[in-house]
């Protein structure tokens, strides 16, 4: 998480205060305020800045219509989830929602991913966990998760495991499951 709005915290206590966040420890609102720019900052404007990977929707939509149950584990502040669903229109696709704000902890805690398999009821060896940071992909595959990585501009090059594909974009995700 990065802010210019005037925040005079170190990256350090960026990073944690947004962690806390995250994990439900704090509203977005307080988030705000503990970095010194509530005045300045917004959840709207905070959330504006993000897109959508090219290709998700077109793919979201032919795995929905193909009847595969979609759901989403995020690292998300509970506000900033529900306006980022709200904006995409992502609950068209995706009827199971995991929030680290709503669950208390965040990937890769190992918790994070039981709660999904508790809520989805489903053997773990049946579900694709496709992430964009490889640390969050070890505890799903050790959970016996079939995992993926979804390389994105940010994705730590370095911190990949051995032995999971790498996709760079929704076709080739579609590919992996079956898609044409």
């Amino acid at each position: 998480m990065t802010t210019t709005k005037g925040c005079n915290e170190s990256p350090a206590t960026v990073l944690a205060t947004y962690h806390a966040c995250t994990r439900g420890e704090m509203t977005t609102a307080t988030l705000w305020s503990s970095l010194g720019v509530a005045d300045e900052a917004s959840d709207t404007e905070y959330c504006s800045a993000h897109e959508l990977t090219t290709g998700l929707i077109p793919l979201l939509e032919q795995l929905s219509s193909a009847g595969v149950r979609l759901a989403c584990l995020t690292n998300d502040a509970a506000e900033w989830s529900v306006i980022l669903r709200e904006r995409f229109g992502l609950d068209r696709y995706l009827q199971d929602w995991y929030v680290s704000a709503e669950l208390g902890v965040r990937k890769p805690d190992p918790r994070a991913y039981q709660a999904v398999l508790r809520g989805l009821d489903v053997d773990p060896s049946t579900v694709l966990f496709v992430d964009d940071r490889g640390p969050n992909l070890l505890p799903a595959r050790e959970l016996g998760l079939q995992t993926a990585l979804f390389t994105s501009d940010d994705t730590d090059k370095h911190s990949i495991p051995a032995g999971i594909p790498r996709l760079h974009t929704m076709p080739a995700l579609g590919r992996l499951v079956g898609l044409g």
